[in-house]
């Protein structure tokens, strides 16, 4: 979907050009800004997984309902039948890692919306992951794989849960999973929500459930129990911090006085606002009473940003608290309007040992985690970024994700670029016919390099930087920006890496055959005939598997 894009005029000055006016596309957000993550994608509902030092985050695809109905109707949720994963480990640089195909896996659904995740490791030695989502209104559907991006697998070709499974009592919507896996192993699973159910109150909905998982992760065991959750709606989520269950959901659009005056267990919280996130803990969902904890999260139009329904997950991911939700900020912002929402992160601050749980909505977003942004001298996938201007990101079925849909204006960002190694050239993976010039801090001044390219199919192309780079910097911010692209090109971005060696170096390197098909996988070090050397060998090696020059 190709987007209307309002412009902003830099000066623009290349190595040994001359100056030259160039209109560059205007961001939907401001560089400094985290939210929304993914500033091409319409997305929701977020639940997310930790994974070797990466956050994982699952949702609702919007941007499926909007192609698909051309933002002629309000978001119905009735056209989606996908998910969306996206991961980071710095928390301002997301790379989105394409759709979940829902409907291809699981042909028995109508629709896919507001997953829930969970992982652990296995007798196999691998680390599952299981993804339980809602089928409209009506059940619990569940997917597995052995990888957080997949592939993905359906093991039960049915719902988990539907009308049909004994024990749920008197429910309005069988919908929201919500899953988490205590001390003990144990896995739990809530659900539920809608209008009050028919012996229920305004006040005390009767539609929120919990049970167990079996050991597979994909069975009941044992009996579906009610949550006594005060004026709960939907937007089921669950965690286990510090020895309590945390049951968190989303309240309805009204609470009065009256009715909030009759509930035994309000304590000394206020009626909560509109469509805001509480929660409730317990010690023991078998056993054990459920206590009211009160909002932990506002809804957006407190914050700010347009009213809407609000559905929020709280993540540990290191050794802090996230609390990831949606608005309909970018919505507001692409100028469309009808329920269309994006993904959003901030710190959360979480009390020990009583689980007293807050958060807030803004666009800063949290804090950079600068050790753990990118390296330059590795590979980085082009649909790692921070922001962006103009682009979209499609999957491919060769290449994985790549930048796309790019014209001449266009441009993408990544902040806190590190660069462990000196650097004097540039590689960068790509399709079509264009200019891409690339800049430290903003764009204008001499660019780091600039690679003119005109590939029919996706192809490397080195140059060298306008001036080495040392090891140990790191840019706050390194734009790829695009010039005199011919569209009918259709330009794709896949990855860029910056080199210790010249442009003229690593062709030399990249001309190299291998006779050993040894010397392409070992630790150790090859000659270019693929007889082993001593670790101190010079001339052109082949180390680490990669070909290199070492003076």
């Amino acid at each position: 979907m190709r987007r209307i894009i309002p412009f902003i005029t830099f000066m623009v000055m290349a190595c040994s050009q001359p100056v030259m006016s160039q209109t560059m596309n205007k961001a939907y957000k401001v560089n400094s800004a985290v939210n929304p993550v993914l500033p091409y994608n319409l997305c929701a509902d977020p639940t997310a997984v930790e994974y070797n030092g990466r956050l994982y985050v699952y949702g609702t695809n919007d941007q499926q309902e909007l192609n698909t109905t051309g933002n002629k109707t309000t978001n119905t949720y009735g056209k989606i039948t996908q998910l969306v994963c996206m991961s980071t480990a710095d928390m301002v640089n997301w790379t989105f890692h394409g759709i979940i195909k829902v409907k291809s896996l699981s042909p028995w659904i109508a629709t896919s919306w507001a997953p829930s995740v969970v992982s652990r490791e296995e007798e196999d030695g691998k680390t599952h992951f299981y993804l339980y989502y809602t089928n409209t209104a009506s059940g619990i559907g569940v997917l597995t794989a052995t990888s957080p991006t997949g592939p993905w697998r359906d093991p039960l070709g049915k719902a988990l849960i539907d009308w049909t499974t004994p024990g749920r009592g008197n429910q309005s919507n069988i919908i929201d999973p919500g899953v988490c896996i205590d001390d003990n192993g144990q896995a739990w699973l809530t659900f539920g929500g809608g209008d009050p159910n028919k012996t229920g109150t305004k006040l005390m909905p009767g539609n929120a459930r919990i049970v167990k998982l079996g050991k597979d992760m994909i069975s009941l065991d044992g009996s579906i129990l009610p949550i006594p959750a005060p004026f709960h709606f939907e937007a089921n989520e669950l965690n286990y911090i510090n020895g309590k269950y945390v049951f968190s959901y989303s309240g309805g659009w009204s609470c009065n006085s009256a009715d909030w005056n009759n509930y035994d267990g309000r304590g000394n919280y206020p009626c909560p606002g509109n469509c805001s996130i509480l929660a409730m803990t317990t010690d023991d969902p078998v056993n054990g009473t459920w206590e009211y904890k009160g909002e932990i999260l506002k809804n957006p139009g407190t914050f700010g940003y347009p009213w809407g329904n609000n559905h929020s997950h709280l993540q540990k991911f290191g050794n802090e608290f996230y609390m990831i939700y949606h608005t309909q900020y970018l919505e507001a912002k692409y100028g469309i309007s009808g329920g269309y929402r994006g993904i959003a992160i901030n710190k959360a601050n979480v009390s020990l040992p009583s689980v007293n749980i807050t958060a807030s909505m803004d666009d800063a977003g949290p804090a950079i985690k600068a050790d753990k942004c990118p390296r330059a001298n590795e590979l980085v996938e082009a649909e790692t970024m921070a922001n962006c201007a103009g682009v979209n990101v499609i999957e491919t079925t060769k290449y994985g994700c790549v930048v796309t849909d790019i014209d001449s204006g266009d441009w993408t960002m990544v902040r806190g670029l590190i660069f462990p190694e000196d650097a004097r050239s540039v590689t960068v993976s790509i399709k079509g016919k264009g200019t891409m010039k690339i800049f430290s801090g903003r764009m204008n001044g001499t660019p780091l390099a600039v690679v003119d390219f005109d590939n029919a199919t996706m192809s490397d192309v080195t140059v060298d930087l306008s001036k080495t780079i040392p090891s140990g910097k790191t840019y706050s911010n390194i734009f790829f920006a695009f010039y005199d692209v011919d569209e009918s090109s259709a330009v794709q971005f896949n990855n860029y890496r910056f080199n210790t060696q010249t442009a003229e170096e690593v062709t030399a390197i990249n001309n190299v055959e291998l006779d050993s098909s040894d010397a392409k996988h070992s630790n150790a070090t090859y000659n270019i005939s693929g007889l082993k050397v001593g670790a101190n060998a010079k001339g052109i090696v082949i180390r680490n598997g990669r070909k290199q020059i070492v003076k």
